[in-house]
């Protein structure tokens, strides 16, 4: 999958890669076993919308396949048909392949009842033509998806998450392709901005940063998991100090999520909880995990609404009976804008050319698939406005799945810290009774004196 913006030379890309399945390695770029010998059929097919098949894919085509000089004239290594459409749909090579270019527009069962070797879709398309050329691999091949995902992506999004392991995707935004920005970049940067500036905020994320067109107004823009969500690693009690919050909610499983901070402040998703049930089952689990991931437990934060007593039904609030049973948490901030605010300041990054110049505050362990789920989901309520020209947004995030954002923004607003080990320990001044006693919300560790 290329995932990218506007202006990111997706179908230039994508001509390129059949160019090298049809012909074989035309440049150092493709010179990889699946082009000197593709393993599978010499049938393939080409899905987009009638508009860009005949103004972009198929020129692209011609412009990138290789050619015979015959004579002095360019003799083409293929021969076209276009039977009875108004573009291209057949391609005949002297390679021996033969490939068919459809449109998004055509019937589902038109998709059916032949076998392929490859299946390069320009753009997203309906599930259900998807599914449907899915099934034309029953022999082996692949599947080639260049697109800015605006339209028809909300499916595909959730399918990504659910098969993983059976692709890998480039993501590029406008900046990757800037002569100056970018890595052979061919725009100059102040073209890119004009357009970009041009486009109206429900589209940008997309055109500009390649972000999926379902969650455009994402709360946290600068989530990109390709940076921010890295291989869980073990953690040792002298090098990390974590925190913990906790969301309860009594319609859904309380929500529990760990960072941990080591010496350079760098701050780390390093665990998560789903519990249901009693407070004592949820104080069990909380101790088993922090145990097994060898923790040392600082601060533990907590909605304020936790200590809210029910005063009709003479019960203690659940902060109430996790102190009862030795688990002290502490009333976490109210204020959600500020917690946004920190939480985009802590995932903000910078690369140039290619290379990383400012890398984020925060990481994210992959073994913690709700805290990304909902980080990717999280956005900004529906607009209001009576046409979609002056439509704006609400100016709240969606209440909706919002449990671990809100965990990370108390957590972050709490502004966590790497405390040395012997500081909770002893040192030669002082007990391990005496250090507790003296440290509290303005103590620095790092202070002199």
């Amino acid at each position: 999958m290329f995932v990218g913006a506007n202006g990111t030379s997706k179908t230039a890309t994508g001509a390129n890669i059949v160019a090298n399945l049809l012909y074989g390695v035309q440049s150092k770029w493709f010179d990889y076993p699946l082009f000197q010998k593709f393993p599978y059929i010499k049938k393939g097919r080409i899905v987009s919308d009638p508009t860009t098949i005949k103004e972009k894919i198929v020129p692209e085509l011609e412009k990138w396949f290789p050619v015979n000089e015959s004579k002095k004239l360019p003799v083409a290594n293929y021969e076209t048909a276009k039977e009875g459409k108004n573009y291209v749909s057949k391609f005949h090579t002297n390679t021996g392949w033969d490939i068919d270019i459809m449109s998004n527009e055509q019937e589902v069962k038109e998709f059916e009842s032949v076998d392929l070797g490859f299946i390069w879709f320009d753009e997203p398309p309906p599930k259900a033509i998807f599914l449907a050329s899915v099934a034309r691999l029953r022999l082996g091949g692949i599947i080639i998806m260049t697109y800015t995902p605006l339209y028809h992506s909300a499916w595909l999004k959730d399918w990504m998450k659910d098969h993983a392991k059976e692709f890998d995707y480039v993501h590029a935004e406008a900046e990757d392709n800037c002569k100056i920005h970018g890595v052979r970049g061919v725009f100059e940067h102040k073209h890119i901005q004009r357009i970009a500036d041009s486009y109206p905020d429900n589209e940008r994320q997309a055109r500009v940063f390649g972000k999926f067109g379902h969650l455009l107004g994402q709360v946290h823009p600068s989530f990109n998991e390709k940076i921010h969500v890295i291989e869980a690693f073990p953690l040792n009690e002298m090098d990390y100090t974590t925190y913990v919050a906790l969301d309860p909610h009594p319609r859904v499983q309380d929500h529990v999520m760990y960072l941990s901070v080591d010496k350079q402040g760098t701050k780390y998703i390093t665990g998560e909880i789903l519990s249901e049930g009693l407070p004592k089952r949820l104080k069990a689990r909380m101790t088993a995990f922090e145990e097994q991931m060898k923790y040392r437990m600082e601060d533990r934060i907590i909605d304020p609404s936790a200590f809210n007593d029910d005063q009709h039904r003479e019960k203690k609030s659940l902060g109430s009976q996790l102190f009862d049973l030795g688990m002290h948490f502490i009333k976490g901030s109210k204020d959600l804008m500020a917690g946004i605010k920190r939480t985009n300041q802590a995932l903000k990054y910078q690369i140039v050319k290619g290379e990383m110049v400012t890398p984020p505050e925060l990481y994210i362990f992959d073994t913690c698939p709700v805290t990304i789920k909902q980080l990717t989901e999280y956005v900004w309520d529906e607009y209001k406005g009576k046409s979609a020209d002056d439509r704006e947004s609400k100016g709240t995030p969606r209440d909706k799945n919002d449990h671990q954002p809100e965990n990370l923004h108390r957590l972050l607003l709490h502004e966590p810290r790497f405390v040395p080990y012997e500081f909770r320990h002893g040192t030669p001044g002082g007990t391990p009774d005496e250090i507790s006693v003296i440290h509290n919300e303005s103590f620095d560790p790092y202070a002199k004196g």
